[in-house]
Formats: structure tokens, sequence, C-alpha cells
């Protein structure tokens, strides 16, 4: 019955905020009986709430989330990714790395700027990204971090598709401090990115994206550098965090 309730609880993401029993059914692939009684157990539970219009995610679920240690991370990054912003203009992203995942964990942009299509809580293939490269190239005890990466998958024309260029780009990220990413997770957007190192290890990774046709982003790489060490120093100070941040690295 857990397996059954994550599948439902899955089924809501930020373009679905709300949805019906039919609707819960038809995209977690349950039969909706089963779905009924699930979501009989979730409200009890306070993780779903009815509304007008079906059912939404229950206010517990973020009071739950508050609790992780990546809720610390991005509470303690924000007061500097809000700085970086002010600063360059452009999108500011926080990252952490999940297997061969990059788990976005905030995200600041203008409202008229060009819509880079990340939010809160997506994963996308670390390998496709700057903010996963920077975090991929520090991987704790892996002098090959594709080792184990047999399978590359591809988001546009530019992606690393081969483990040896990887391994390369991988290379060139540790003796250059940053990471790049041109075009190969979204086509016309690119991004610089930086890992937050905490004793040579990547906990995090902090990223500007931009559109691509705005240059190569040399101008901000000082000021994402200062970020980044800013906000290794402010972590160094919270050993209640890291002791699970590094314990939760990949």
């Amino acid at each position: 019955m857990l397996w059954k309730a994550f599948d439902v609880l899955d089924t809501f993401s930020r373009q679905h905020r709300v949805l019906t029993l039919s609707e819960l059914a038809r995209t977690s692939g349950l039969p909706k009986s089963t779905v009924h009684r699930v979501l009989a157990m979730l409200r009890e539970l306070g993780a779903v709430e009815q509304v007008d219009g079906g059912f939404r995610m229950g206010l517990r679920m973020l009071t739950m989330a508050a609790s992780s240690p990546e809720a610390g991370l991005r509470e303690v990054a924000v007061p500097h990714l809000l700085e970086l912003h002010r600063t360059v203009g452009h999108t500011v992203h926080l990252c952490a790395l999940r297997g061969e995942d990059v788990v976005y964990l905030e995200k600041l942009h203008e409202s008229d700027a060009q819509v880079i299509p990340t939010s809160v809580g997506m994963r996308l293939p670390a390998h496709c990204t700057g903010v996963g490269k920077a975090l991929l190239a520090h991987r704790a005890a892996d002098t090959d971090a594709t080792a184990h990466t047999p399978s590359l998958r591809r988001l546009t024309p530019r992606s690393i598709t081969e483990p040896r260029a990887l391994a390369l780009a991988l290379a060139q990220v540790r003796q250059r401090g940053m990471a790049v990413d041109r075009d190969e997770a979204v086509h016309g957007l690119s991004c610089i990115a930086r890992p937050v190192l905490i004793g040579g290890h990547a906990v995090a990774a902090v990223s500007i994206g931009f559109p691509s046709s705005a240059g190569r982003g040399e101008a901000w790489l000082g000021r994402l550098g200062r970020t980044v060490g800013s906000l290794s120093a402010a972590l160094r100070e919270r050993p209640d965090l890291m002791e699970y941040l590094f314990q939760s690295r990949a």
C-alpha cells in the first residue's frame, strides 16, 4: 500500500496541483477503486486534502519536507542566492546530486526573463547541466565518475552522450573549478556553475542561467565564485546540517 500511496502522490505536479479521482487513477496507472482507498488513507493522515475540483497535496507534506537537510541548505543559501541574482540579473539555481540526476532546490528569476523550464523539485540528467557536471566532477571517491553510466540521455543535439567525452568534460571542470552548459539541456539556454565545496567535497552547486545569445557568462564567474565561497563558509558554521548533507551525497 505504501508504494501505491507514493504512486498517487507522485501524480501531483506544479502543472497539476488539483486532480480528480479519475485523473489520479489514469495518471498513476492504478485502478480507481485502489486510488479511492489510498486517498482515504492519505486524507486521514493529512497528506492529501479534498477541495473543489478534486484533491491536492496536503500541508503536512510541506511540513515534512521542511525537515529535510536540503531544506536547511536552501534556508542558508537563499540570502547568498538573492545577492547573486540582484547582481547578475539572470536566473540563479541551487541544486544537489541524486544518483545520475541533479535536483533543483531553489530557483530565482525575473518575471519578464526568458523562460527557463526548470522548477523546484525538478530532476534532470546531471551530465546535461552545468550544475550537474559541477557536482559529478566532485563525486566523492570516484576518479571516474562515469564508470557506472553506460548510457547517457540526450536532451538536445548538444548533450554529451559518450562516457569518454563526459570524463574529459568533468576533468576540465575539476581543473577550472567551474562547469558550463551551452544548449545541452535546453536549446538556446546556457549556464555557468560552480560547486559548493566543504573539505573538497561538493554538497551542492550554484548556477547562473541565461540566453545563449547573451554570451558565455565570463563576466559573472568572479561573482559566482564569491557566492559559493560565502555559502561554503556559512555552511561550515552549521555542523548540524553538514553531517546529513555529507550522508546525502551520491
